[in-house]
């Protein structure tokens, strides 16, 4: 790899599930934490050397740990782990440019922070989702508002480093004069950087099994889009940018590593469940994903994942759909040099067909404002006619 990846690390533990979650992700305490946790650090010490014989000991551009939680791993567990993925990182001779860690308010304390901070982790991305009581109790989150409030503060006082805070968007039980205040007060914190993310039900949830039996009442559209123009209202006033469609950053804090997912950039995963891109060739990429169950992980945690090549028109589109997602877009220079195809012959004047979605920039096709909140009509476009141009072609790198 001519540039080092980065390195996406999955921690499966959580405290508690919250009621909208389908990550993989079990909740054991106690003895129990301690034994999985344990036989997940020994499967990570196995995997991060199978990977630094496959692809390289060039260390990792950016390193971003998730979940899960982080946090609720054993304090031992949590610095052991922390150590490994660093000398991992530092193997390239040079500092990643960006460690991230998520952690859930509720976890956070002096001493995580400490060894966090010894560790090298340089940004934490902190799950608080909502302030309001009520749609937190029927979110299944844990802990109290006021307790997530009083680590908020913890954090804003004693860490030094970048911190983002996720924030929710269409909870059950929330209001859009509560959201607006949420963020007003993790703005006020001094987070540079906030998640907006809208409540998406996935099929098995527990709040998608509520919200079906009719036990819980979900926000209507309007409503839902009141929630969003409040927190909105709330970003932009304070000098934050939306960087990507649910993410917003002053000047400077956008997150180093999730602009490399959507610009394809290379990543290795770490960690049952995680997924890997690697470059295979001009305009080809290969999926690794791990296998999404710790036990088969923990025994054979490179030969438990599958593996596929994504490419072609497939490859093209998902660079396209990735793209427009972010505030840079699409450049079709970049495009035209990876694919050897131009986007336009590829999928048409996507700015003349969707005027007020998608506008051409210098080099690029660009999302409007309007056209980050509705990308599926210009996209569902821009599939059809990939399926068009793309027919019966074999693309050739220019």
């Amino acid at each position: 790899m001519a540039v080092a990846p980065s390195l996406y690390v999955h921690v499966p533990f959580c405290a508690s599930r919250c009621a909208y979650c389908d990550f993989y992700s079990s909740t054991p305490s106690g003895p129990a934490l301690e034994s999985a946790a344990g036989r997940w650090l020994r499967a990570l010490r196995t995997h991060v050397e199978f990977l630094a014989s496959r692809f390289g000991r060039d260390g990792f551009e950016t390193i971003y740990i998730g979940g899960g939680t982080p946090s609720w791993l054993p304090g031992d567990t949590l610095a052991e782990a922390l150590w490994l993925i660093g000398r991992a990182a530092r193997s390239g001779g040079r500092e990643p440019t960006e460690w991230s860690l998520e952690a859930n308010p509720e976890d956070v304390d002096e001493r995580l922070i400490d060894t966090l901070l010894e560790a090298g982790v340089t940004r934490l991305s902190v799950g608080a989702q909502s302030l309001e009581e009520e749609a937190r109790r029927l979110s299944a989150r844990r802990g109290t508002a006021a307790e997530t409030l009083g680590r908020l503060e913890v954090i804003a006082a004693r860490w030094p480093g970048r911190w983002s805070v996720d924030l929710m968007f269409g909870l059950p039980g929330q209001s859009a004069e509560g959201l607006a205040e949420d963020a007003r007060t993790v703005i006020g914190l001094g987070a540079g950087h906030v998640s907006l993310y809208e409540l998406t039900l996935e099929d098995g949830t527990p709040l998608s099994r509520a919200a079906a039996s009719g036990t819980v009442s979900l926000p209507d559209d309007d409503q839902r889009a009141d929630h969003y123009e409040a927190a909105r209202s709330r970003l932009l006033e304070a000098g934050f940018r939306r960087y990507e469609v649910s993410n917003w950053a002053l000047d400077g804090q956008e997150c180093a590593h999730n602009l490399r997912y959507w610009n394809l950039d290379d990543w290795l995963a770490i960690g049952p469940s995680g997924v890997g891109n690697v470059a295979s060739g001009p305009g080809a990429f290969r999926r690794i994903a791990n296998a999404a169950d710790l036990d088969a992980y923990c025994s054979d945690p490179s030969g438990s994942a599958s593996e596929s090549t994504v490419d072609g028109k497939e490859a093209a589109f998902e660079c396209l759909m990735m793209a427009l997602r972010t505030s840079r877009g699409l450049s079709l220079g970049s495009f035209e040099r990876r694919f050897g195809m131009k986007a336009m012959d590829a999928f048409g004047p996507l700015h003349d067909r969707f005027p007020g979605l998608v506008r051409l920039e210098g080099d690029a096709w660009i999302a409007t404002d309007r056209g980050l909140d509705t990308l599926n009509e210009p996209l569902v476009d821009a599939l059809s006619s990939i399926e068009r141009s793309w027919a019966g072609r074999s693309p050739q790198p220019v």
